[in-house]
């Protein structure tokens, strides 16, 4: 299946002649004989939206067929699996769905195209699709043109696979963006943890935290400007200490270092001595 076909994802399928057979056209299925796809690129279904979708359904029906594949006794569910979902919600006994002969590489692509077009994939899921058909033997130019895009924007997204664990669950929950966890990638390896800790515990802009540099004693300090604003200033200092910095008061007031080891107390004793000249 090339990539003008998929590109143009489902509607190119329902609007092409039927030239084949029977199972190129849009049929009725008991839905309990249509299943889950194990490929399915989507994770997340939101309850709420499931349920707008359930009660649109009661009021006016399946407005588009599933799109399916024989499974056995059963049809899987190449794409449409939300509609599938708000069906059973709202109590429909019978879809309507159109029957391919697709191979698994196939109904992976166009899986991943529907959802791509209807901005429903996560940033993770997105990679992960895209890794899955690495994993069914394409390389990222073939998958880039497979689901319409460009290959960086394959590149990218696959990178995000190899964030730390702590800072996949993060994204995940939602707690990060993917560009916060660019920004992450972007530090030394050894450095990922302490980028991830500073972007959740500071609420750190994307801008904010593509500019976190962790910094050595031997770096030259950095002089406070009284005109920026605190956070600003707390994060020039937790950059130049390597660790989170607090600034509490305003005229008067304290600056807090944190620290998780007596080493690492040590390690910032020693600093301060040494910017003071002992």
């Amino acid at each position: 299946m090339g990539r003008s076909s998929l590109g143009r994802g489902l509607d190119a399928l329902l609007s092409r002649p039927v030239t084949e057979a029977k199972r190129s056209s849009i049929q009725t299925l008991e839905i309990d004989r249509i299943v889950q796809a194990g490929y399915q690129p989507r994770s997340v279904f939101e309850p709420e939206a499931l349920a707008e979708l359930a009660q649109s359904i009661r009021d006016k029906g399946v407005l588009q067929p599933l799109l399916v594949r024989p499974k056995g006794d059963s049809f899987e569910i190449v794409a449409g699996e939300r509609r599938w979902r708000a069906a059973g919600l709202a109590g429909l006994r019978e879809l309507p769905v159109i029957i391919r002969d697709l191979s698994d590489r196939e109904a992976l692509e166009i899986a991943i195209v529907e959802n791509l077009q209807r901005e429903d994939l996560g940033p993770l899921e997105e990679a992960r699709a895209y890794q899955a058909l690495l994993d069914q033997g394409l390389n990222q130019e073939a998958v880039a043109q497979a689901v319409g895009k460009g290959r960086s924007t394959v590149a990218n997204a696959l990178r995000l696979l190899q964030l730390p664990g702590t800072a996949l669950r993060a994204l995940e929950a939602g707690e990060i963006s993917a560009g916060h966890a660019r920004a992450v990638l972007a530090q030394p390896e050894a450095d990922r943890g302490w980028a991830l800790d500073q972007i959740v515990s500071r609420k750190l802009s994307v801008r904010e935290a593509e500019a976190l540099r962790r910094e050595t004693a031997a770096t030259r300090p950095i002089k406070v400007n009284p005109a920026r604003p605190w956070r600003q200033v707390e994060l020039n200092l937790s950059r130049s200490v390597g660790t989170k910095v607090r600034i509490q008061g305003q005229e008067q007031g304290r600056i807090e270092l944190n620290f998780a080891s007596r080493e690492e107390l040590d390690r910032l004793v020693a600093l301060l001595a040494q910017e003071q000249g002992e």
